[in-house]
């Protein structure tokens, strides 16, 4: 686990409006990795100059590592341990750039104790509560 506190919740456990946040800073080391680990190298998340001449401030921060933060957010902190993706859908707002301070926050909205399925609001905020990213999640907690 690379010492970060793991959440263990269970259905009745949660509730409506429960909240938590991941803060997060992508670094070049990261982006690198992505690229190697995704096989995506298209300049504009590779190519400060290219990006900068498409409009952009630098290179902007794959989505996919963004929705990395989120799986921390869900696997790790709400609910934690027992969690399983049923869905996740983001709709991207602004770009984020390498070495901007970001978090991730998810609010449950719904809580079904038959299905064992939460729902989650997510948003992706950077800066000065810049709005980069919203979106929603099934989870599923596992027995």
């Amino acid at each position: 686990m690379n010492g970060k506190h793991l959440s263990t919740y269970v259905v009745k456990d949660l509730s409506e409006g429960m909240t938590a946040s991941v803060p997060f800073i992508v670094s070049r080391d990261d982006m690198a990795r992505f690229a190697d680990v995704s096989g995506d190298f298209n300049p504009l998340h590779v190519d400060d100059s290219f990006a900068r001449s498409k409009g952009f401030e630098g290179v902007v921060v794959y989505g996919a590592l963004i929705i990395a933060k989120v799986s921390q957010l869900i696997g790790m902190q709400l609910p934690g341990r027992d969690a399983v993706w049923m869905s996740v859908a983001l709709d991207f707002l602004k770009p984020l750039y390498i070495g901007q301070q970001a978090h991730v926050e998810g609010v449950v909205t719904s809580v079904s104790a038959a299905t064992g399925v939460i729902e989650m609001k997510l948003r992706i905020r950077a800066l000065a509560d810049q709005l980069v990213a919203k979106g929603k999640a099934e989870v599923l907690i596992v027995l």
